[in-house]
């Protein structure tokens, strides 16, 4: 029997789920964002989040500090693996998370939810660690092609992990991508999950990232996508910000970023966006829990 309450209660303790229990997880999950779209509607008051990058410990004080899905909702914006030590148990938190509270809690792709970025930066290493061979990895990274792109809160806050594309203009060119793909290096979906803005080199509108993916994006490009699609605030995570958020653009753009001392040594504070019934914004700051806890086994 399935029971998702049970499994909730194993992976706060950090216990490791058989292989049967974590495909049929995926499975549930990756039928509910089937039946999302691309750019989904959350309703107001809503929680936002960005990356989580594995940090399992500061993930389950990300919950103490906003309170549950049971008492809020929560947009996050990718990159829930790679980096730290727990992508496995950061990402089935989240999930059981989705399949109790399918309408509280929102997770969007991120750069890192990838074939080839998981094979690298370490959520690969530890699936094919903790159950010696790789179907536990390839059913996260199928069901991660089923993400939504982008979430609209309320009416006038753009949600993406990364930010803008030259291919879309207005939110329903987002709306029409394909999105069950592998993350592309070029296209509409590799500029929402890889693009940032930017204030260097005068960039108005677009300019391809040194990344070498997606596009840096100027004041221009942010007024005239929020211009013609109604929006006040663009939120997305993809970069550091050392003091848990940072605005751009005259408070049009921010990046909201919710792993605190990054890689265990980068000192940095986290942050959740809170968003009023009113559109009003307001930042719980916290930082990480005690280093001896995260050490691995």
């Amino acid at each position: 029997m399935f029971d998702p309450h049970q499994l909730l209660e194993l992976t706060l303790k950090k216990q490791k789920l058989s292989e049967n229990q974590l495909k049929e997880l995926v499975f549930r999950v990756q039928t509910l964002f089937v039946m999302e779209p691309n750019v989904v509607s959350v309703p107001l008051p809503v929680q936002i989040c960005g990356d989580l990058h594995g940090q399992f410990y500061d993930v389950v004080n990300l919950f103490k500090v906003g309170g549950t899905p049971e008492q809020c909702k929560y947009i996050f914006m990718g990159d829930y693996v790679d980096r730290g030590y727990y992508s496995l148990e950061v990402i089935t938190l989240l999930y059981l998370y989705k399949i109790i509270y399918p309408y509280q809690l929102y997770l969007l792709r991120g750069n890192h939810e990838s074939r080839a970025i998981t094979q690298i930066y370490g959520f690969y290493d530890q699936c094919l660690k903790y159950y010696q061979h790789s179907s536990i990895w390839k059913g996260f990274i199928e069901s991660f092609d089923y993400m939504p792109i982008a979430a609209i809160a309320g009416e006038q806050v753009y949600c993406v992990h990364g930010g803008l594309s030259p291919q879309c203009p207005l939110l329903d060119d987002v709306r029409i991508i394909g999105r069950a793909i592998e993350v592309p290096i070029r296209g509409a979906l590799a500029d929402c999950l890889w693009s940032d803005p930017t204030t260097k080199n005068m960039v108005e509108y677009f300019k391809p990232s040194d990344r070498g993916a997606g596009y840096e994006y100027g004041p221009k490009a942010v007024e005239e996508f929020s211009r013609s699609n109604g929006i006040q605030l663009i939120a997305r995570s993809h970069q550091l910000a050392p003091e848990g958020y940072q605005f751009h653009f005259n408070q049009t753009c921010v990046t909201v970023w919710s792993c605190p001392n990054y890689m265990y040594k980068c000192k940095n504070y986290a942050s959740i966006m809170q968003v009023d019934n009113h559109h009003n914004c307001n930042f719980l700051l916290f930082t990480a829990v005690d280093l001896h806890e995260k050490k691995p086994d």
